[in-house]
């Protein structure tokens, strides 16, 4: 008897084009880039792709990309497909907020299956707004290329950790940085895949999204919803027919930026504090804020106290893997995740983690 045919992880790149990272990827190119994908997913999966959409031309002075109807289908298509098990976006970048409003998302009303969408940067929208139907689960979590840039700043920050008894001069840590991230690309690359794997089965990602409470209080652990994602990314969405996607009613608010100064941050919190998102949600989740080299998480969090709201005291965590870093850990949007809180022993701040119920989301 003919075996039924297996079920498809689909890699694509719907906003900015892909073809550096997989240059950087492999030498054997999107072939090479299947090869390691699939050597992650195992037997179980068939990893597919559309090389034209992951190689796309792009020139910003002409408008980005000039494909947008072949994107719009291959969102659409994936969404639609029940054999599509997995969608992954490769990296995020730009050009696909543009799309939203000739994208039919309610395709995933017709669904008998569970999709499970992965993606962060400009695919936070995407995140958003999917993850809202019941046959999608939508996870803020990086987009595989970042593999090796997410490392390589990893590098530039610890170049005296990493490099260990050899005292590198300022002008070599780029190239030291480079180097590693380069090294290690391939193989994080698969492990990702793995992990897809693992969380199609029910098993759950290897990675766990944690930190620490900032302000307010919590208890021991709570049941709680999130929404949210890129701060800049996610602001064309108030007032738009997508603004369900973003509403905080009864959801904790998560806040995510890279290369944005301080002083654009604080008017886009002002936009979602103008527009009630702040005022109705349940606590905030703060991740990395970092333009170029500087560290801006303090920055974030010291402009957010202005635009909170003074009638209650809202609970405010920061989760060290959450954002444009590594180590990144997948953050579920829409779907009841539980928080849990320790208290310090001594007077630092309390830990905070997330338990996620992976095999209640992905049964097939």
């Amino acid at each position: 008897m003919p075996q039924p045919p297996r079920p498809r992880i689909h890699i694509t790149a719907v906003g900015s084009s892909a073809a550096n990272e997989i240059h950087l990827l492999s030498p054997n190119g999107v072939k090479g880039m299947l090869a390691l994908a699939q050597r992650g997913a195992g037997d179980r999966y068939e990893v597919t792709t559309s090389p034209k959409m992951l190689l796309a031309k792009e020139i910003d002075e002409k408008g980005g990309r000039s494909d947008d109807a072949a994107r719009i289908r291959e969102v659409q298509s994936l969404l639609a497909d029940d054999r599509v098990a997995a969608l992954v976006t490769l990296r995020g970048g730009a050009w696909f907020t543009r799309l939203l409003d000739r994208i039919n998302f309610n395709v995933l009303k017709d669904r008998r299956r569970p999709i499970v969408l992965f993606g962060f940067s400009e695919m936070t929208t995407l995140i958003a707004i999917a993850g809202q139907y019941p046959q999608a689960v939508g996870l803020y979590d990086l987009g595989p290329g970042f593999l090796y840039g997410g490392p390589r700043w990893y590098a530039r920050k610890h170049v005296k950790e990493l490099a260990r008894h050899v005292k590198l001069p300022d002008n070599q840590h780029e190239g030291f940085a480079i180097g590693w991230a380069l090294a290690q690309y391939p193989d994080r690359f698969t492990e990702f895949f793995r992990d897809v794997a693992a969380i199609l089965d029910g098993q759950g990602s290897s990675r766990r999204p944690e930190g620490h409470l900032l302000a307010g209080k919590l208890p021991s652990q709570s049941r709680i919803v999130i929404t949210g994602g890129n701060l800049s990314v996610m602001l064309p969405l108030i007032g738009s027919r997508y603004a369900s996607a973003i509403d905080t009613r009864g959801k904790w608010l998560a806040l995510e930026d890279v290369n944005e100064a301080a002083d654009p941050m604080d008017r886009m919190m002002a936009a979602l504090k103008l527009n009630g998102l702040f005022e109705r949600a349940e606590g905030i989740i703060l991740g990395d804020f970092h333009d170029k080299d500087t560290d801006l998480r303090d920055a974030a969090f010291q402009m957010l106290k202005y635009h909170l709201p003074t009638k209650r005291q809202i609970p405010v965590i920061r989760l060290d893997n959450f954002g444009h870093i590594w180590p990144l850990a997948p953050l579920p949007m829409h779907r009841e995740v539980t928080l849990r809180c320790e208290r310090s022993k001594g007077r630092g701040q309390p830990r905070v983690w997330l338990d996620i119920p992976w095999a209640e989301w992905v049964r097939r």
